[in-house]
């Protein structure tokens, strides 16, 4: 998968701009809040339809103005897809999603379209964070690799939403109604996810082992949960909500299900969330991000677009090259501040992003 073409229009602090990176990997040097940030999340916009920084979208449009849109065009094996994203600064206008020229009626219509792979800073947290971080980077990869777990996963958190309010509410009667289908939706997150924890586990293991260069320190991903080990999760979970419900009623809210998941993160069988130095957690990080590469190019046939913001800095030389090394044949979009940190590397194109401009 290539990007052709991303085209803004008053999206963060550009006007109008269009970038057409070559295959291999694409350098985005400029000082801090030049607007580099800004390319890699309308590429991931593009792809799974939110920012992976902010949960408001109006912070997404340039000041001043009343909308702004994002269109990527990328060649697939099966030809090419052209999808984009319209924002507005009106709250009751909702965003637009344009997928080949159509409005789609659902914001899962762009899974699958265009595909892509993005560590940033704030991936630092999945390793040292709590929970909802390391959930998130499952819900996200499982939703790019089919799209039908994004719209269960949204099943069932509208189910936990119903059954809340009832444990909040004067009246129960609706309450086992709701828990069997929070029990309905809970049994293809819980298999996908611990079918997808395996692989990571495995994957993101030799990754880890290849850019830390340390033999003696093996990273281990596993699935945690209420219902890691069940055979029939339907049956166990509502097995399980039965068991808390005097507690969920004293608390008011759901308490046992997949929605309370983790992966559990060791190294050389110690609990990274604990012990893990800074250059072992980004490592980490990196990792499962070239974890989740492959298992994209696995399952679609050929690599997803790389978004990597801001990752050479903390690494030293050696882990550099041994990262670029290994993404030299994804197209990459990478950002840095000093051309300094590519020392020994041979990217495809060097960009200068200035303040809402790009030159070669």
């Amino acid at each position: 998968m290539n990007i052709q073409s991303l085209r803004l229009h008053s999206f963060r602090c550009y006007d109008q701009v269009i970038l057409r990176p070559p295959e291999g990997v694409t350098v985005l040097v400029g000082e801090n809040g030049a607007g580099k940030t800004n390319l890699l999340e309308a590429v991931h916009l593009c792809c799974v339809g939110r920012s992976h920084r902010t949960g408001n979208d109006k912070e997404m449009i340039k000041t001043g103005q009343d909308s702004a849109a994002v269109q990527l065009t990328v060649s697939r094996a099966d030809g090419t897809h052209d999808v984009g994203v319209r924002l507005y600064a009106m709250e009751r206008r909702k965003k637009l999603i344009y997928i080949n020229g159509k409005t789609a009626p659902r914001i899962g219509e762009l899974f699958g379209h265009a595909t892509a792979v993005m560590f940033s800073p704030e991936d630092l947290k999945t390793v040292k964070d709590g929970p909802e971080y390391r959930r998130h980077l499952m819900d996200m990869l499982l939703s790019q690799r089919q799209r039908s777990y994004f719209y269960a996963l949204q099943s069932y958190m509208t189910a936990l939403k119903h059954r809340n309010a009832i444990l909040k509410s004067d009246d129960l009667r609706q309450l086992p109604v709701w828990s069997e289908e929070l029990a309905k939706a809970a049994v293809p997150i819980v298999r996908l996810r611990r079918t997808l924890a395996g692989e990571l586990d495995v994957l993101s293991r030799e990754h880890y082992r290849y850019i830390g260069g340390r033999e003696t320190e093996t990273l281990s991903v596993a699935y945690t949960g209420q219902l890691e080990n069940s055979a029939d999760p339907y049956t166990d979970m509502l097995r399980g909500l039965k068991a808390a419900e005097a507690d969920e009623l004293r608390r008011q809210t759901t308490l046992f299900g997949p929605h309370r998941d983790d992966l559990r993160l060791t190294l050389a069988g110690q609990e990274m969330r604990s012990f893990a130095s800074q250059g072992q957690v980004r490592t980490a990080a990196l990792s499962l991000k070239l974890s989740s590469l492959d298992i994209l190019e696995k399952d679609q046939g050929e690599p997803p677009i790389l978004l990597l913001d801001d990752v050479l800095s903390e690494l030293d030389p050696e882990r550099r090259r041994r990262l670029l090394g290994r993404i030299s044949r994804v197209q990459t979009l990478l950002t840095c501040t000093d051309l300094s940190d590519l020392t020994g590397a041979k990217p495809a194109c060097i960009l200068r992003v200035e303040k809402g401009s790009i030159t070669e």
